[in-house]
Formats: C-alpha cells, structure tokens, sequence
C-alpha cells in the first residue's frame, strides 16, 4: 500500500476494509500499533472469537491429547468436541484439566462437548508464566537426580510436574500466536520447543528408572548435578540474555557431552548404558537449545 503524505510530515496508510469490517471497527475507534524489527503490526483489543470442531471416533482416539492441545495453541476460544461414546469423555475431563489454562467445559451431551476459554490470563503474564515452567523443568531434573542417588521414586509427583510443564508451555506458545508481537515469535517458540524437549526426555529418564527399580546408585550423581546447574545457567541466560552463560554452557561441550559421558557409557553395559544416554541426551538438548537464546541475545 502507498503512503499518504499528510501535513506536519506525518504519512498515513488505508487498513484493508475486510480486516476492519471483520473487527467490526468504525471511524474513532482506537487500534493498536507495536513496532518490531522489521514490520509494523496494527491490532484491535476487539478479538474475533475462533471456534473448531473436533470430531473423535476410533480411528484418532489415541490423538485426543495432540488434536485439543493444537486447537488450543493455535488461538481457538471454543471447542465443540463431537462424538459417538461417552467413554471418550473422562480423558477429555482430565486432558482439560491438565493442560488447557484458561478453559473449561461449558456443556455435555450424549454426542458432544463444548470447551470454553472461560479465565485466560492477560498476554502480560507471558514471563510470569515461562518462568514457572523454566522452575518445574528445574525440580524435575532434580528430583530425577535424587531418586537415581536414592532409589525412591514419586511416580504421581513425576506425573504432576510434566503435567504443568506442558500446561505453561502450551499456553506460552498461545499466546505466542495470539498477541505476544513484540517477542521474537519464531526464536521464542523454538526455545519453548526444547523446553519441551528436556522436559520430556528427563521424564522418560525417570520413567526408565521407575520401571526398572533402578536402586540407589551415587555413579550417576556427578553428571546429573551438573544437569542441574547447566539448565539452571540455561534459564539464566534467557532471562539476562546473556553471551556469556551460553559460551559457559557450550565450552563444557568436550569435558561433559564427548568426554565423560562417552567415557561412563563405553565402561557400562545394560540398564546402566541407557541411563547414561538419557543423561547425554538432555545435556545435548540444553546445549544446542541455547541457539535460539543466542540470536536474542544479539
């Protein structure tokens, strides 16, 4: 579109009329103008109601987690949830519950489910609410530290912490979608991603521990301590954007990714080796997940 050269040396554009007969703006009404590196973004605080439907039948059934954690990233405010079982219902219950912030289910019936945004919290809360999950990341590494070295395990706690790491996470990347302009949007969601990533690998860690009763073993206590301190040095680094945490994390690439773990993998043999791979593994993760924070921090 042309600029309009106006008095006083300001310019002037016209909005697309589709776009502002959709916001159902008219003449007076006040818009929303945010400036980022290369573009400028023109809003309205009127927000469309988006809505799907999901239809959920034997052939996607085991895809009810991914299909309703989509819609709800992706921005959709309504949820109509059609069926041809109730039995489907009480994980929809419990997959609302655990993971959708914000929403709730409005109505039941014998062939369908609404899911509402009802309580969303204000797109302000976008670090408030990263900075939660950067702290559950951090006590799931260390409770998974502490059952190896003690051979206890909290099965249901380990459930509860992945449970809100994927909650926080999900909701950030919503509102990643929805109104956070002025972030980086693509950088941001590839760091929520291995967020994601470390998270659930430390969680299969924990799981192939559980499962296996791995006893109390102090051999793993070193490199898992330091898993602690480099996610800890990683959150830092996001939070200060900071150069200098991610040389730190990087430059223990050689002693750490291909020294010591390498070195403890060769030297073991059964359940041990597959421990110490989940251990190079999340360390991998966090160390390459340092990328995005890195063209941040720039």
């Amino acid at each position: 579109r042309k600029l309009i050269k106006q008095g006083g040396g300001g310019f002037t554009i016209y909005l697309p009329k589709k776009w502002v007969d959709k916001k159902k703006l008219k003449a007076g009404d006040m818009i929303k103008i945010s400036e980022t590196e290369t573009a400028l973004i023109v809003g309205s605080d009127i927000k469309e109601k988006k809505e799907t439907t999901i239809t959920i039948n034997e052939d996607n059934e085991h895809d009810i987690k991914h299909l309703l954690t989509h819609a709800y990233r992706m921005g959709v405010d309504k949820i109509r949830l059609k069926y041809d079982d109730k039995k489907y219902c009480k994980e929809v219950r419990k997959l609302v519950s655990h993971l959708l912030l914000g929403f709730e289910i409005t109505k039941t019936t014998d062939e369908v489910m609404t899911i509402e945004n009802i309580t969303e919290p204000e797109a302000e809360r976008y670090e408030t609410i990263l900075d939660k999950a950067f702290m559950v990341i951090e006590e799931t590494i260390t409770n998974t530290k502490e059952s190896l070295s003690s051979g206890k395990y909290d099965w249901e706690e380990m459930n509860e912490l992945r449970n809100l790491t994927d909650k926080y996470l999900i909701f950030c990347r919503r509102l990643l979608t929805l109104e956070k302009y002025e972030k980086n949007i693509a950088l941001e969601w590839e760091m929520l991603t291995f967020m994601m990533h470390i998270q659930h690998t430390t969680y299969y860690l924990y799981k192939y521990s559980h499962d296996n009763k791995i006893k109390a073993l102090k051999k793993y206590e070193e490199e898992m301590t330091n898993l602690e301190i480099t996610f800890k040095e990683y959150s830092e680094a996001y939070k200060k954007k900071s150069v200098e945490l991610i040389h730190k994390i990087n430059s223990s690439r050689e002693k750490h990714l291909f020294g010591m773990l390498l070195t403890s993998m060769e030297k073991s043999k059964g359940k041990e080796t597959v421990i110490y791979s989940y251990i190079k593994e999340i360390l991998r993760l966090i160390q390459i997940g340092t990328s995005p924070i890195l063209s941040m921090s720039l």
